[in-house]
């Protein structure tokens, strides 16, 4: 299983149109299932004390790591830039996985990650610092690291409209699974 993630809290957000469309195009070309997450599943939740340890987490970080990331052998993120990294709300949520099942959730998998970004470095800084927290916890992180530019003149009525950004999502796509899939 594939479990594609939209890591940005914020409705309406041009990561969750890229992450739909790299979930769509993935549904047409994997081998497997997809499913789609959007971190905006954790708007309700206050940042509780409890989260540090396994026994007292939160029963919605338990329900999301049950469905989405223990069963997925991969992960596609696409992220946000937020001051030059990546969103708080991500860091949040790795940080949450890690407490309960931590090699359930993040051992051996493989995961391709794609930066969008108003400005003009497609947050390439963020994604080298989510690779680096995500290989310390033993995921494998595809090297070709997409980030997308200027992202507000690729998106048209909340679609990625932008035919060679298509195009560039596509050939990424097809990178990681002709390289990365049995």
């Amino acid at each position: 299983m594939i479990t594609v993630i939209s890591a940005t809290n914020r409705p309406g957000s041009n990561t969750a149109i890229f992450a739909k469309y790299y979930f769509q195009e993935l549904k047409k070309k994997a081998k497997t299932e997809v499913k789609f997450l959007s971190l905006t599943e954790l708007n309700e939740l206050t940042i509780p004390t409890g989260m540090y340890s396994a026994d007292t987490q939160h029963g919605k970080i338990r329900e999301l790591q049950d469905e989405f990331i223990i069963p997925a052998d991969r992960f596609v993120i696409i992220s946000p830039e937020y001051n030059g990294s990546f969103s708080g709300i991500l860091k949040f949520f790795i940080d949450a996985l890690s407490i309960r099942k931590n090699k359930e959730s993040f051992g051996g998998k493989n995961v391709l990650l794609a930066g969008v970004a108003t400005g003009r470095a497609g947050n390439l800084r963020g994604l080298g610092h989510l690779a680096h927290i995500l290989m310390h916890l033993g995921t494998h992180v595809y090297p070709s690291q997409m980030p997308f530019s200027k992202v507000g003149g690729l998106i048209e009525k909340g679609k990625l409209t932008d035919t060679e950004t298509r195009k560039t999502v596509r050939k990424h796509i097809s990178g990681w699974i002709e390289q990365w899939f049995d």
